[in-house]
């Protein structure tokens, strides 16, 4: 059986409460068993417990140690390093508002390694919004970008490295919000457009609440 070192690293810029060497750094063994693998990594209790003590501790109290576990199976993220295996890090949180958690890392040392992901806690489950527009089915997707770029001509692309807001509206439906570029956008800058529009389920959205506006 193979055996892989993964170093987990508690330290993020989140998670200010002070820690020990011990805790920030932990070793993880990971074991391969017929292309499968079994972890035995950082426990869904040792970061439940670490998300109670961050900044975001109030939040967290409210909610049973069953929803704060199954935030905490979407808290980490591995990288490969080197030939010695990956390191699995914590993932940033940005924002915590209306039972929606905002998450950010980076897979690199560039602005375009900059990933997001929204955690919606709904009815005692936690729900995977990802970026909100990433959700939509291929099919839909293409049906927006056509969309857009019959309002916008010379619209490019949706801006990735941008957080999308996700709002849930009185009536249910998620209010999906995010940048776009045209042709002449750096993509540094994040974008001169602002597109939104409402899905139920986040894979369709609803004809006609799709919204498009230059900004500069």
């Amino acid at each position: 059986m193979k055996k892989i070192i993964i170093c987990s690293l508690l330290a993020m810029s989140i998670l200010s409460c002070k820690k020990t060497e011990s805790e920030k750094k932990t070793e993880i063994v990971t074991e391969t068993k017929k292309d499968s693998i079994v972890e035995e990594k950082m426990t869904i209790t040792e970061i439940s417990d670490t998300l109670k003590k961050s900044d975001y501790s109030k939040e967290f109290a409210k909610y049973s140690d069953e929803i704060v576990n199954k935030i905490s199976e979407n808290m980490t993220y591995s990288l490969i390093i080197d030939e010695t295996g990956e390191r699995e890090y914590l993932k940033e949180i940005t924002g915590f508002k209306n039972n929606i958690i905002s998450l950010y890392w980076e897979t690199c040392g560039t602005g375009g390694c900059v990933e997001h992901q929204k955690l919606q806690i709904k009815d005692n489950n936690v729900i995977d919004l990802g970026n909100g527009f990433e959700k939509l089915t291929e099919s839909e997707a293409k049906k927006l970008d056509s969309e857009i770029k019959s309002k916008i001509k010379n619209f490019s692309h949706i801006s990735g490295r941008n957080e999308t807001e996700i709002i849930v509206n009185k009536n249910g439906n998620y209010l999906i919000g995010f940048r776009g570029l045209t042709d002449e956008d750096g993509e540094s800058g994040g974008g001169s457009i602002e597109i939104s529009y409402e899905t139920k389920d986040l894979k369709t959205y609803i004809p006609g609440t799709l919204k498009v506006a230059k900004i500069n």
